[in-house]
């Protein structure tokens, strides 16, 4: 399994993110047919959140396209590169994607994505964006329509009907079962529209979703859970790792969450040299009237950790999480949609005792167990 950091330089603002679809959209191939269903490799990529933590695993998978048998497989985990904005999920998942792609030890061939491609407001899915970054001919078969439109297609096996914005054509919901429900086929880079509704059907021998998700999903789902398992450590470790459950009723009790992160990161950097990012998000957690700038402070301290993440110790990363915290909890308190994940705050005890445990300085983790309001019980701390 590869361990990926997000990419120096990866965008951290959405409009960052959508000046990169912009430029690398032009670069689409779609006149171009497409490999042969049934010829050479065809690989599924999928990928496996768990926001909690932070992590996020892909898996691609690489069959035989005349047997469907696995030829290879490889799996990657990183920490989650972007946060959840519809339109913009591909910088999420692009940079674990890219490396089980890499880790194969034979060509993908054909990639079919479990998202989408030209059926994309901005006509720039996973599977184009994946498509010009590798040059690889991919293909999106989506479970749901997104914000498009369709006609039912007739009862059929086989039958399709376009995938519409408005008066165009993005892709085509495809009957690959016999009166179960259609899955959604769109190009993504150097494959036609008709020539991946061929390959879908050719991967659905059986079950509505094409073998190629089928695997990659069930690959990318064993690698999340093994890389959050937990494992045997030495007493030390553990200490810095409390249980979910308490990292969880810690913050549920906390009458103003916000300002109670922003004491958290405060006790943690006392004494440190720090990044003008963590100034702001100080500056946020204090004052209510500036929680709506949420997101854009857990946008800038997520572009600064990116940019600096090859040369942070582990002590400094885990501060730059603490302070992407206090931002996300703040847009979640006070910004419009959409929203983080509910449980942004639930990993705010675990990180702080890790930084308190980490630290050499005894006046460190006192100053840090009072900003919490209390210390993990020796059950969940591992110092029983």
């Amino acid at each position: 399994m590869t361990t990926v950091r997000i990419p120096a330089g990866w965008p951290a603002t959405e409009e960052e993110a959508r000046a990169v679809q912009d430029e690398l959209r032009e670069r689409v191939v779609l006149d171009e047919p497409g490999p042969p269903p049934g010829s050479g490799h065809v690989t599924g990529v999928d990928v496996a959140y768990d926001d909690e933590r932070d992590v996020v695993a892909a898996a691609a998978v690489v069959l035989d396209a005349a047997t469907l048998e696995v030829v290879a497989e490889a799996t990657a985990v990183g920490r989650i590169s972007f946060p959840y904005v519809p339109g913009l999920l591909a910088f999420r998942e692009i940079p674990t994607v890219l490396a089980a792609l890499d880790a194969l030890p034979c060509a993908p061939g054909l990639v079919v994505c479990d998202g989408y491609g030209r059926a994309h407001p901005r006509r720039f899915g996973l599977a184009s964006h994946l498509g010009v970054l590798t040059d690889l001919p991919t293909i999106g078969v989506a479970k749901n329509p997104f914000t498009f439109t369709y006609d039912a297609p007739a009862a059929p096996r086989g039958s399709a009907t376009p995938l519409l914005a408005a008066d165009e054509e993005v892709g085509r919901a495809l009957r690959t079962r016999d009166t179960i429900k259609p899955v959604f086929v769109s190009a993504g880079h150097r494959v036609s529209l008709a020539n991946a509704c061929a390959h879908t059907l050719a991967l659905t021998p059986q079950y509505r979703l094409p073998e190629t998700t089928r695997r990659a999903d069930s690959l990318c789902r064993k690698a999340l859970k093994e890389a959050t398992r937990p494992r045997p450590e030495p007493a030390t470790r553990a200490a810095a790792d409390p249980t979910r459950t308490w990292g969880r009723s810690l913050f549920e009790r906390q009458s103003n969450a916000v300002a109670w992160a922003g004491r958290v990161l405060a006790a943690a950097v006392v004494g440190t040299e720090r990044a003008p990012e963590i100034d702001a998000a100080l500056e946020l957690a204090a004052h209510r009237e500036r929680w709506s700038r949420g997101r854009e402070v857990f946008d800038q301290v997520r572009a600064r950790s990116a940019t600096d993440q090859d040369r942070l110790t582990e002590e400094q990363d885990a501060v730059f999480q603490l302070a992407e915290l206090v931002g996300k909890l703040a847009h979640n308190a006070a910004g419009p949609p959409p929203f983080f994940d509910h449980h942004v705050g639930w990993r705010i005890g675990p990180l702080a005792v890790r930084l308190a445990t980490a630290a050499h300085d005894p006046v460190v983790r006192t100053r840090i167990a009072e900003a919490l309001g209390e210390w993990p019980p020796a059950e969940a701390d591992g110092t029983s």
